[in-house]
């Protein structure tokens, strides 16, 4: 389509801005130390941005016990940007607790998922959102749910960082080894898409 690509490439400009500066906002909250932190692990990182598609499917399908749009998972990053259209049936589980609240969209807003490194790396000061897709509430069960689109932007640090937990006092325990951000990257990766016919060992992280 003509000036799709230049469309797609300004908006991940946008989009890579955007979250430099919630993570420079983030760095000066947890107390990171310099403001520029994150700058300096994602100058040559593989972000990731993917336009996705939910095709449209009955509602008592999605009902199914074990199924959903999406199952319940937390992003492997450091963060993702989500914008979200009008359907719904995103939810989060902000405790941890399976209490699953739905993050109803906002038009205007971008939603911010905490990914599993930026916890690793910030000594649990924050958590990684669980969060899965499923049948809006307010939706009846008898009814077929209409496509869903979304666009997630994956901020990943570059792949030879060493991710390890930040602490603040000597007396601070660190809760996780250091890890390999590539390798970490690649472990997740295989664990979502690895098929039976090719289930080769992933390396082990480094700590």
């Amino acid at each position: 389509m003509p000036g799709f690509r230049q469309t797609l490439d300004e908006f991940y400009a946008q989009c890579l801005y955007l979250a430099l500066n919630f993570l420079r906002c983030l760095a000066m909250a947890v107390k990171l130390g310099d403001d520029d932190f994150f700058d300096r692990i994602t100058t040559h990182a593989d972000l990731q941005l993917r336009l996705l598609h939910y095709p449209a499917i009955e509602c008592s399908e999605v009902e199914r016990e074990g199924h959903a749009r999406i199952m319940p998972h937390t992003d492997f990053a450091l963060c993702t940007l989500l914008f979200q259209d009008s359907i719904g049936g995103l939810e989060v589980d902000p405790f941890r607790t399976g209490e699953f609240k739905p993050a109803t969209p906002i038009p205007g807003t971008v939603l911010v998922n905490i990914g599993d490194l930026l916890q690793r790396l910030t000594n649990n000061r924050v958590r990684s959102t669980r969060h899965r897709v499923v049948a809006p509430p307010s939706v009846a069960r008898d009814v077929v749910l209409p496509a869903r689109c979304c666009i997630p932007f994956f901020v990943h640090p570059d792949p030879e960082t060493t991710i390890d937990p930040i602490t603040l006092s000597p007396a601070e325990e660190k809760m996780y080894p250091p890890i390999d951000a590539g390798v970490w990257r690649d472990q997740n990766t295989g664990k979502n898409y690895r098929s039976e016919l090719n289930e080769a060992p992933v390396a082990a992280v480094v700590g």
